[in-house]
């Protein structure tokens, strides 16, 4: 039997990269998936790729309005909300003394405030179906390297992130709610691939030296751990916030 054969999950940020990926993981282990993103495009080409098993809304991470209305599109179409991945979120490679006000607003309003706004949306209908929630988070958030990567801000957004997922799962047990997280390392995806160019053989070597298992790693490595976390093979996990990362940042664990 497929690992999530009857289920129903929303995955926002999911029309590139690691979004992308678990979606057509969820599909193929048998989940009927909604897809949420701001840009239609990348949203219909995903869609297209299962028809019958992922299909799309339209949603800003920053819109209340949004975020109801892609809650409520589920429940239109399937009836039902058994995982919510909370994958949507900015990226920022950039030293922190070149880092503007506007950016630091933008990474903590994207990546945490709302984030956490959305899965308190969310959480009447998790309840009602015994559901779980899994956080895309980052290793950013968990370690740090010497020199630094330019990633403070951002690392600071998703370490807000894990204290989150730690916190709020005393909260949501007894309404039957799991909830996790799951740290990528370096992932090759949209944001990544347009920060910084990894096919060049210096960022290769630099990957490789930072990366025990000596590659990048893919939006597929991302979506198999997201799936074991959704599954009912996790029933017995909450508050926990996992790297997949290859090793990415273990020796400053």
């Amino acid at each position: 039997m497929a690992m999530l054969e009857g289920k129903v999950a929303l995955i926002t940020g999911a029309g590139t990269g690691i979004g992308k990926g678990t979606a057509l993981m969820f599909a193929a282990q048998g989940a009927h998936v909604v897809i949420a993103a701001r840009r239609e495009g990348p949203l219909q080409e995903t869609s297209a790729l299962a028809p019958g098993r992922i299909s799309y809304v339209q949603m800003d991470l920053n819109s209340h309005d949004d975020r109801a209305r892609a809650l409520q599109t589920v429940i239109d179409r399937h009836g039902r909300l058994d995982v919510l991945v909370s994958n949507a979120g900015a990226q920022l490679w950039k030293s922190f003394e070149d880092t503007s006000d506007e950016e630091i607003e933008d990474i903590y309003q994207t990546n945490l405030a709302s984030t956490v706004r959305f899965i308190k949306q969310a959480v009447p209908y998790l309840e009602a179906s015994k559901g779980n929630i899994v956080i895309v988070s980052s290793t950013a958030g968990r370690y740090t390297l010497s020199p630094s990567q330019w990633l403070s801000v951002y690392g600071a957004s998703k370490a807000g992130l894990n204290q989150f997922t730690r916190s709020v799962a005393p909260e949501l047990g007894p309404k039957g709610i799991r909830i996790n997280a799951v740290a990528p390392g370096l992932t090759r995806g949209e944001y990544a691939d347009g920060s910084r160019s990894f096919d060049e053989p210096e960022t290769k070597a630099w990957v490789q030296s930072v990366t025990p298992l000596g590659r990048m790693g893919e939006p597929e490595d991302i979506a198999k751990v997201i799936t074991f976390m959704a599954s009912d093979m996790a029933s017995w996990v909450t508050g926990q916030v996992l790297d997949a990362s290859g090793g990415w940042q273990i020796s400053a664990g």
